[in-house]
């Protein structure tokens, strides 16, 4: 069987031409939506005849790819227009709160992700922003959250990740609290606060600050020498809240509603809620939106008794991750994601039973190959991030994989018990003892990333022609792996059984509608 492509071209120019829409003036990416019209129309009317189906693939890719970039210029247009930029002097705005504060590596001064509804007490179009503000006058934040203060303006710098914000916003102020954050934010607010209290009680200092981290992806605790050693092993992405957190936690979740003998369509409205609930607890990070738009994808697909592939599912993802955030398209987490999960889903498989044949024992046959599949593609875009190599990743995260998935799922579920009842209640206690009992796993992820982390030679920097000869080694690796597994002839027998988790088919059951 072949591997299925219809939406590899769709995806791939959605986020060319997102891209390019990002990085040049507002006038050329009309001019550019105005040429893919023109191109995908001229096509249809040359080819329409055409009994290949080249005139619809073709002129359905240029649509598409119009689309998200008329979406990306319309979103650019109206955070250039907006009416702080006009207004001058020293508003007073009204914000709502949209993240978490960025604090500053000297830990004096925060940055704010913000939305501007009010100018002076004058409604405009909402806008995204950046509010800088002393971190003593940071109040405690959570998103959906109101607040009042009054700012200097002045408009981002002219770098393309920053296209969709309106302004940068200095607080001359101490902000005001006007309103409160939506039910939902306050509870997932509750639940990060609890979790990192009662790891605090649980765990020794080290381990209490990475454990939100690992669970929810809060790592304002983070000891910052830990988190260099993890940089430098390659486990920055256990501290990200990656897919992978995502694919656990409610995998996990839709497989037990599941055997319990819930039905399909219960399933799916189940697994969809945990999934839309996990996103605002861990907040909607570049990798968890690919894994929870994936992850929906292959639950309607299992509603409609049809197998979700895997290939398909990430095309549809990233292209409706971009149609709504459109800033993702120079994200480096994004990229990260999808790259990775394109290597499971291309090459997993293949290096699994080419290391079975050659008797690596199966179990360690799929770490194996899962590894060295997600960075056959990330380490290009890793080198191109941080100018380093490290030299360690894949022994660093063969060793922490047994341990990922127990903490995972016992911290997510030491997190939401912890949030039930009063902070000292049966809820708090049951919450604690789940943690303690991570205690093991988590001195041997310190261990790991210690040991390996901390070197100095783990992670050399690769600059210039060393990064070149990276990635054509890269590449020729990536050459060599497709060409085996078009021999192998795997390819679209990989499906979606879970949440944004591709898996190989040999391995995941295959009754009718498991989503």
């Amino acid at each position: 069987m072949g591997v299925d492509l219809r939406l590899a071209g769709p995806a791939a120019a959605c986020w060319a031409v997102v891209a390019v829409a990002l990085c040049v003036p507002l006038a050329v990416t009309f001019w550019l939506v105005g040429a893919l019209a023109v191109l995908g129309l001229t096509i249809w009317i040359t080819l329409r005849h055409s009994r290949t189906g080249v005139a619809v693939t073709v002129a359905g890719i240029c649509g598409l790819a119009a689309a998200a970039a008329t979406v990306c210029a319309l979103r650019i247009g109206i955070a250039e227009s907006a009416p702080i930029h006009r207004d001058g002097g020293k508003p007073v705005v009204t914000l709502q709160v949209t993240g978490d504060p960025m604090i500053g590596a000297q830990q004096s001064f925060a940055r704010l992700p913000v939305r501007v509804l009010t100018v002076n007490r004058v409604r405009t179009r909402p806008v995204d922003a950046q509010l800088l503000l002393r971190t003593g006058q940071l109040p405690e934040t959570v998103p959906g959250q109101r607040l009042s203060v009054r700012v200097r303006a002045k408009p981002p710098p002219g770098r393309a990740a920053d296209r969709l914000l309106a302004a940068h916003l200095t607080a001359l102020g101490e902000p005001e609290v006007i309103g409160r954050a939506p039910i939902w934010q306050r509870w997932a607010g509750t639940v990060r606060e609890r979790l990192a209290a009662t790891a605090a009680r649980a765990l020794p200092p080290r381990a209490a600050g990475l454990f939100p981290g690992l669970v929810l992806g809060d790592t304002g605790d983070l000891d910052p020498e830990l988190r260099e050693n993890f940089r430098a092993a390659g486990l920055t992405h256990l501290i990200a809240v990656s897919g992978a957190n995502f694919s656990i936690v409610c995998g996990a979740v839709v497989l037990a509603v599941r055997l319990a003998g819930a039905s399909t369509r219960l399933t799916v409205v189940l697994g969809l809620a945990v999934m839309v609930a996990f996103v605002i607890l861990v907040r909607p990070t570049d990798s968890v939106l690919r894994a929870a738009v994936m992850g929906g994808i292959g639950l309607v697909a299992a509603l409609a008794a049809r197998r979700a592939q895997a290939l398909p599912a990430l095309g549809a993802a990233v292209i409706t991750v971009l149609l709504f955030w459109p800033q993702m398209a120079l994200a480096p987490g994004f990229a990260l994601s999808v790259v990775a999960t394109l290597g499971l889903v291309l090459w997993a498989a293949p290096l699994r039973r080419a290391l079975v044949r050659r008797g690596v024992p199966e179990t360690l046959a799929i770490l194996l190959a899962m590894a060295l599949a997600a960075q056959i593609l990330t380490t290009p875009i890793v080198i191109a991030i941080s100018d380093r190599l490290s030299l360690v990743s894949l022994p660093a995260n063969l060793l922490v994989a047994p341990v990922v998935e127990v903490i995972a799922l016992l911290g997510t579920a030491a997190a939401v018990l912890g949030a039930l009842g009063p902070a000292g209640g049966p809820g708090a206690l049951i919450a604690e003892l789940l943690i303690r009992a991570t205690g093991p796993e988590m001195w041997w992820l310190l261990t790991v990333a210690d040991g390996l982390g901390g070197r100095r030679w783990a992670a050399p920097e690769v600059p210039g022609w060393q990064a070149a000869v990276v990635l054509s080694l890269t590449g020729a690796v990536a050459w060599a792996v497709w060409r085996a597994h078009r021999r192998g002839g795997v390819g679209s027998a990989t499906r979606v059984v879970g949440p944004g988790a591709p898996t190989d088919s040999s391995v995941a059951p295959r009754r009718r509608g498991y989503p």
